[in-house]
């Protein structure tokens, strides 16, 4: 890729502007999932359902090289994620803590700023309503834990989910929750 890169810019997603890129996020998550070392088997209606739905109920920013979606992240109240083992943690809102549920950049412009932007974007914006933050990483995922530590996310608790290898092999897959509280308190 070429060394010179136009900025990046970010812009919210929401459901008024989302069924214009809709079909580039869809490809996006796909890229973003399906290949490379985490690569999984993913259902394309289901991942569609997903993204529909996070959109509909969470916030959104998008990152934009040129005219080219480079990177999503998607978030929502904590209470949509069935996952999270809130009896480890009762003292964490779950109403006002944002859980960003997906966070996606092209595999080439990983490593470039562009997941820092986003979710310090989204952070921002969820300041106004959200007192704390979490989001879930695969512990073999070691470029996106250092990042999320140095956006100052802690471990709080872990899961185990069952996950299928594009080949359509089971394997289990090791999830940590890391949380960060937002310095603005919503208003009351």
């Amino acid at each position: 890729m070429n060394e010179t890169m136009d900025p990046t810019r970010l812009y919210a997603l929401n459901e008024f502007n989302y069924p214009k890129f809709r079909s580039q996020i869809f490809y996006l998550y796909l890229h973003a999932f399906t290949t490379g070392e985490q690569a999984q088997y993913i259902d394309p209606q289901q991942a569609e359902s997903r993204l529909n739905e996070l959109v509909q109920r969470g916030m959104g920013v998008m990152a934009f090289t040129g005219d080219r979606l480079v990177g999503v992240v998607l978030g929502l109240p904590l209470r949509y994620d069935g996952d999270f083992p809130a009896l480890e943690m009762p003292n964490l809102p779950i109403d006002t803590t944002l859980y960003i549920a997906e966070l996606m950049v092209h595999a080439d412009l990983r490593g470039r700023g562009v997941g820092t932007a986003l979710i310090g974007e989204l952070l921002s914006r969820a300041a106004e309503t959200h007192t704390d933050a979490v989001i879930r990483v695969w512990e073999e995922n070691k470029p996106a834990l250092l990042l999320y530590n140095k956006l100052g996310f802690h471990p709080v608790a872990t899961i185990t989910q069952t996950k299928k290898h594009v080949s359509g092999e089971s394997f289990e897959m090791k999830k940590i929750y890391l949380h960060k509280h937002l310095s603005i308190s919503p208003p009351v």
